[in-house]
């Protein structure tokens, strides 16, 4: 999860992490942990994590012999838009 204002100033992530159990209402996840990586939230914290987890994601990807996976963003704004409605009822 992740919080900022219109300009990405004032940046806040976590990484939760837990179980992802499908229910009546869709899907949930049940959190078991938070990880609070981005430190302090002023930008050079934000541009040094980012900085960091892309190389670990590159060195996770080469050590697999994988290829970066495009990002569907259309399925992403679907999924937004469904959450977004279900938050209104």
């Amino acid at each position: 999860m992740h919080r900022h204002d219109e300009l990405l100033n004032g940046m806040y992530n976590a990484l939760v992490r837990g179980d992802l159990r499908q229910t009546d209402a869709g899907w949930t996840l049940v959190a078991s942990t938070v990880v609070e990586p981005m430190g302090s939230g002023k930008t050079r914290d934000a541009l040094r994590v980012l900085r960091r987890t892309r190389r670990s994601t590159d060195r996770y990807l080469e050590r697999r012999g994988l290829r970066r996976p495009k990002v569907q963003w259309d399925r992403f704004r679907e999924l937004a838009a469904e959450a977004e409605l279900r938050g209104r009822r």
